[in-house]
């Protein structure tokens, strides 16, 4: 297991690498964030993200993502989500602003784990993504890792309050419809720092950065550079 996770991120350190040779877009945005989960049974809950982007240099706001899904403990520490997600975006042309959406379909595998207050958390999410790209309907499937991990920094003996620092990257591989895409299987990582506070076991807030990387085209990279202000509720 260990040598399938050396291999992987040793593959993505040399994609990024090669591609420093790419013609490249440096972009800074925004972002705000909103997750929930709430509890409708033993096992049972719907979970909703709801997240707002601007533009390049916060000229205007150009995204909405909104992703309600409905999930299932199969232990206490590994959820099953089936899920929807809109996402929606505006962008400036000469002729004014352009809006294409997306609407995909994903499956989630979630396990979270504690090591000394330390938590971690490891999610594997499918996506079935029916876009619209200049009035044409596409359909491709990606499939995205994403590991966070919480570290307290200033909080009670059982972290259910205080200070920490988080750390998150989620990877993106393209599986299937490439050729309408970047034509590449790898094309995107988002690396996070951030600093937060729990205010209780619900609600959290939190602030911080992320570099994500995109190869936009051949031979062309955009590099993003955004502020990001999350909530985290769970009831």
């Amino acid at each position: 297991m260990q040598t399938s996770k050396t291999k992987i991120f040793l593959s993505i350190f040399l994609t990024l690498c090669f591609c420093q040779g790419f013609s490249q877009d440096v972009e800074h945005n925004a972002w705000l964030f909103w997750s929930h989960q709430q509890k409708i049974g033993e096992r049972w809950q719907l979970s909703s993200d709801v997240q707002v982007r601007s533009a390049d240099n916060l000229d205007y706001v150009n995204t909405l993502l909104i992703r309600p899904g409905i999930g299932y403990k199969i232990a206490a520490n590994q959820t099953l989500t089936l899920g929807y997600t809109y996402f929606g975006t505006w962008e400036k042309e000469k002729s004014g602003r352009v809006y294409e959406h997306e609407n995909r379909i994903f499956e989630q595998f979630q396990i979270e784990n504690e090591i000394k207050k330390v938590e971690i958390t490891n999610r594997l999410r499918y996506e079935q993504r029916f876009m619209y790209q200049q009035y044409h309907r596409v359909f491709t499937q990606r499939l995205r890792h994403y590991l966070m991990v919480q570290v307290p920094l200033l909080a009670d003996p059982l972290f259910t309050k205080g200070l920490y620092t988080a750390f998150q990257n989620e990877i993106f591989l393209n599986v299937q419809g490439q050729e309408h895409l970047t034509k590449r299987t790898f094309d995107q990582n988002r690396t996070y720092l951030g600093l937060g506070y729990r205010f209780s076991q619900e609600l959290e807030m939190e602030g911080g950065y992320m570099f994500r990387y995109i190869i936009a085209e051949e031979n062309t990279n955009v590099r993003n550079n955004i502020f990001q202000i999350s909530v985290r509720t769970s009831f």
